[in-house]
């Protein structure tokens, strides 16, 4: 008796799965676009195809293992990323005045990529207890000190864009785990406190904004303490911070309030990107035929800012589709957040799809000129191996939950 063999696909999510492929084929198209002036890093989509390969294959088996192996492997895998931070301050490679990589002979690899995702899976991990609760100063604080490690860590070597993607990943799985909204808001205090002060150089406006705050929601005493004393931290730490920037840093910061400042130094590259963008028009000049490009005006055109090329040359309509594209798998991603039964899985989504849409959010608004040049790549799009492989192993881990969305 003949015996049937069924091969049947598992339950993907193909929307999320095609939108992100779509972006990938779009990366790979613009790279080799971005690179096909002659003696401009020509042939680098060829490397970035392979990565592709080898980020499909690391996304495949991040799909195959059951995500309750990653609660089990999370803390292991979170101290390894630690140590790879460390190892990349005490011998990794410097580049455009920060030392961000590691490289095993002909391997080069950003630890902080994978830092990110080992965070995001201890934080899953924490949140996933039956005894949590939010409201509670003993309950939030480990989080908080789980992901200023890695905050302090990469914020030193130095990558202050990179750095911030672990608060934003932290504040999202708050969010989603049930932290109330105005405990949330006391938390991101400190924030706010910093952001005032460099804006209008004084501390009485935060110092306003602070009391009306605690009046609104009237916080339980312990939390109050916390808010304060870390309040008080920051308002004395801020007025030395500037100090303490790095002066590439400082000059990023300054360029975004006043690109025309310096057009030729360091406000070159908002400015050549804004043309490059603009140029384009609703339909772009076509493909292969962007002027920027070609005369090499536009700095980093196939890693910081690929999004430039792709305006130019595909004009509005190109530019919303990648917009449409990245939203569709940040959209899909939110969804199995809300379906997933575990709420390791679900929080682990909350937290890959932040990390997504913080990088997507800051790399466009730099190219039209909303946020400082920081050097992160577009997901899925730039040219790297690191941020490529990682963007697999992202999309894979959402395509796990997807698979398993019915157990516990």
């Amino acid at each position: 008796m003949a015996t049937r063999l069924k091969l049947r696909m598992p339950p993907l999510d193909m929307r999320l799965l095609g939108a992100a492929l779509a972006l990938v084929a779009i990366g790979l198209s613009t790279v080799f676009s971005a690179t096909s002036v002659p003696g401009a890093h020509e042939g680098l989509w060829i490397k970035q195809f392979l990565w592709f390969l080898m980020a499909f294959a690391v996304g495949w088996v991040a799909v195959a293992i059951p995500f309750r192996a990653y609660d089990s492997l999370a803390y292991p895998f979170y101290v390894v990323s630690l140590a790879l931070l460390i190892l990349v301050l005490a011998i990794g490679t410097s580049a455009y005045g920060a030392r961000r990589w590691i490289e095993f002979g002909p391997l080069k690899f950003q630890p902080s990529e994978l830092a990110k995702i080992a965070t995001v899976l201890v934080l899953a991990r924490c949140f996933d207890d039956p005894k949590l609760d939010l409201r509670k100063v003993r309950y939030w604080l480990p989080p908080m000190l789980l992901t200023l490690v890695p905050f302090l860590l990469v914020a030193k070597e130095p990558d202050l864009g990179t750095a911030l993607a672990f608060p934003v990943i932290l504040v999202a799985m708050y969010f989603w785990a049930g932290m109330p909204g105005s405990t949330l808001a006391l938390g991101l205090s400190p924030a706010l406190n910093v952001a005032l002060f460099f804006f209008t150089r004084s501390p009485w406006w935060f110092a306003g904004v602070l009391a009306a705050m605690l009046v609104g929601f009237r916080p339980r005493w312990r939390t109050l303490i916390v808010v304060l004393l870390l309040n008080g931290a920051v308002g004395y730490a801020t007025p030395h911070l500037w100090d303490r920037l790095h002066d590439y840093q400082k000059r990023r910061i300054e360029t975004f309030l006043n690109p025309g400042q310096d057009p030729y130094g360091s406000g070159y590259q908002i400015i050549q990107s804004k043309i490059a963008i603009g140029s384009g028009g609703v339909v772009g000049k076509g493909y292969l035929r962007g002027t920027q490009k070609a005369l090499a005006f536009l700095p980093m055109r196939h890693t910081d800012f690929i999004f430039s090329v792709i305006g130019e040359e595909w004009g509005l309509f190109g530019a919303l589709t990648v917009v449409i594209l990245y939203g569709i798998v940040i959209l899909r991603g939110f969804r199995l957040a809300l379906v997933a039964r575990s709420v390791f899985a679900s929080t682990m989504a909350v937290g890959l799809v932040s990390a997504l849409f913080y990088h997507v959010l800051v790399n466009v608004l730099m190219t039209i000129g909303w946020a400082p040049v920081t050097g992160l790549p577009l997901p899925l799009i730039s040219y790297g191996g690191t941020a490529l492989i990682v963007g697999g192993l992202q999309i894979g881990l959402l395509e796990n939950v997807a698979v398993r969305r019915q157990e516990f």
